[in-house]
């Protein structure tokens, strides 16, 4: 891919058409879109609410004990909805680097959860015109929660 081409990936928004393309080839559900933004709006919410601040959670340790937490209480929290995620060690790995990225490592922490919050409005809102990158990201994250979600209540 040239440099033409790239930009044009990650800029070019997609036609309703093509989503919608996209969407049937690829089994995309709207409900379950808007389950997995509800966990990720409700995951990056959790991990900037409670978080200490950088003089407190500090070493790797802290971090990853402090994102494990958080993640384990989003996963409880909706176990009690009646929404079960099982095999979630992909679905952890993605967000736990996801959030050393854009939030442990990150020294600004002031506007960070209108950062954290760009990314599932780019990808989770369903009718929103997406970009092919933002529609990669989005089949990519969909299969490993469609994975992660308990086989018996999928929509």
């Amino acid at each position: 891919m040239n440099s033409a081409e790239f930009i044009e990936y990650i800029s070019r928004p997609l036609t309703s058409d093509e989503m919608n393309l996209l969407y049937k080839a690829n089994n995309i559900n709207y409900d379950r879109c808007n389950l997995y933004y509800d966990f990720i709006t409700s995951l990056n919410r959790s991990v900037n609410n409670t978080f200490l601040g950088d003089d407190v959670i500090n070493s790797e340790e802290d971090i990853k004990n402090h994102f494990e937490w958080c993640f384990n209480n989003r996963i409880e929290k909706f176990a009690k909805e009646g929404i079960y995620f099982l095999d979630t060690n992909t679905l952890k790995e993605y967000f736990f680097n996801f959030y050393i990225e854009i939030f442990y490592n990150n020294t600004n922490k002031k506007d960070s959860l209108e950062r954290l919050d760009k990314f599932p409005n780019m990808s989770f809102k369903y009718y929103r015109l997406k970009t092919r990158s933002d529609m990669d990201v989005l089949l990519e994250l969909y299969r490993i929660f469609d994975k992660s979600l308990d086989f018996k209540l999928k929509m």
